[in-house]
């Protein structure tokens, strides 16, 4: 059985995983798929909260299980997982010899700018992830370059036992289509898991025929995985919006992606849209208007704020909830760790070797040495005051652009 169940809401597609769980013995052993192992988790983990233990459920990534298939087939050839660095030098090393043998005419011009090898190493990794042959690759001057420079590509990473995303995913798949693995024959939830590629495609055609249960989730509108999963074998199931129908996100969610006039109604105002001359004075608005919520009884830790470039932002909206009073967790991408965090692992790190000095010193280069008291030692100390209880955080997440 395989069904891919399809909703604007996620808290519908959320509880539908669940219930496909609940319908397993309570021993039977369960993959748990998520885009990032942290959403694998955190759904595993509600689970465990509710029923007060799970046994057998194991959780990945969806790029953490293709890579735990491939070991299977990757035991006898010991070949290196690519980089991105690495896949950028490979295309430049390619560039310089291609030059060299005077195979470019179309790329020959731009061939020695800066940026034409990191292209060439996007342009290459999307091709082998669609599954594109270099000698499929002729007609043009243009695509004939494109095509030599594939080749020499796949023929340096033949020669140094690298292996990139595209054939990751097809060793994981002809893994699957062995039987390899403990987990092959057991039930998966695949939980909105984006499929970008044909090697991902074939990756999830052969879990889908080795599993004897798989349900996958789909975020309404996402119609590349849902077209992928139907064509499977997987039966399709459309739920509906488990919000409230007449409040503005459930509407927001129910229409953004469709191309089909949204129906006339009055706002209901749980959706609010502002703009901002600049980062700065939009990270000082969306400060103020978490403190607008905060004054209206919602805690901090039931708030969060998305950042699709983080880059531009982290540092805009550190300063604006440090202005506002704003104690705030930033879940990732943050560029200064804590130097207290820094100086405690350099404690532990002192005391592991042998009360190092060199660690010592790094301890103290860190300033987070505890101020000496200097009160007299005459007559009574002022009372310590009472440790205050940790306030709760404003969750900061980062969502980097992919484009």
């Amino acid at each position: 059985m395989f069904r891919v169940v399809i909703s604007t809401s996620a808290a519908a597609r959320l509880a539908a995983a669940r219930s496909f769980l609940e319908t397993l013995p309570p021993a039977a052993e369960a993959i748990v798929v998520g885009a990032t192992r942290g959403a694998a988790d955190d759904f595993v983990r509600a689970i465990a909260a509710a029923k007060g233990a799970t046994f057998g459920l194991r959780r990945f990534s969806f790029t953490e299980l293709a890579a735990q298939a491939a070991s299977l087939q990757l035991g006898a050839r010991r070949a290196a997982p690519a980089t991105h660095a690495g896949a950028e030098a490979v295309a430049a090393r390619v560039v310089f010899d291609a030059v060299a043998a005077g195979e470019l005419e179309y790329f020959l011009p731009v061939a020695s700018m800066p940026g034409f090898s990191k292209a060439l190493a996007r342009t290459v990794h999307e091709l082998r992830l669609a599954g594109v042959a270099h000698d499929r690759l002729r007609g043009d001057a243009a695509s004939d370059d494109v095509g030599r420079l594939l080749a020499r590509v796949e023929g340096e990473y033949g020669r140094a036992m690298v292996d990139d995303r595209a054939a990751l995913f097809r060793l994981a798949a002809t893994a699957v289509g062995n039987d390899s693995g403990p987990w092959s024959s057991c039930p998966i939830v695949l939980l909105d898991v984006p499929l970008d590629s044909a090697a991902e495609h074939e990756f999830v055609d052969a879990l889908a025929r080795r599993a004897p249960q798989m349900l996958a989730t789909v975020p309404h509108g996402d119609d590349v995985p849902a077209d992928v999963l139907v064509a499977s074998g997987a039966s399709r199931e459309d739920r509906a919006d488990a919000a409230d129908a007449a409040s503005d996100l459930s509407n927001l969610r129910r229409h953004v992606f469709t191309l089909e006039r949204p129906p006339r109604r009055r706002p209901a105002g749980d959706v609010r849209l502002f703009s901002a001359p600049g980062e700065g004075r939009e990270a000082i608005e969306i400060v103020r208007r978490v403190l607008d919520e905060a004054g209206r009884g919602v805690p901090f830790d039931q708030m969060a704020i998305f950042l699709r470039t983080p880059q531009h932002y982290l540092g805009l909206l550190e300063h604006a909830c440090s202005r506002g009073g704003v104690p705030a967790y930033f879940d990732r991408g943050i560029r200064r760790p804590d130097p207290a965090g820094r100086a405690f692992i350099a404690l532990l790190s002192c005391a592991a070797e042998g009360l190092s000095a060199k660690r010592f010193d790094e301890y103290l280069s860190l300033g987070q040495v505890p101020q000496v008291d200097r009160a007299p030692s005459r007559g009574p100390r002022a009372p310590s005051p009472e440790p205050r209880a940790p306030s709760p955080y404003l969750n900061v997440t980062s969502c980097p652009s992919q484009s």
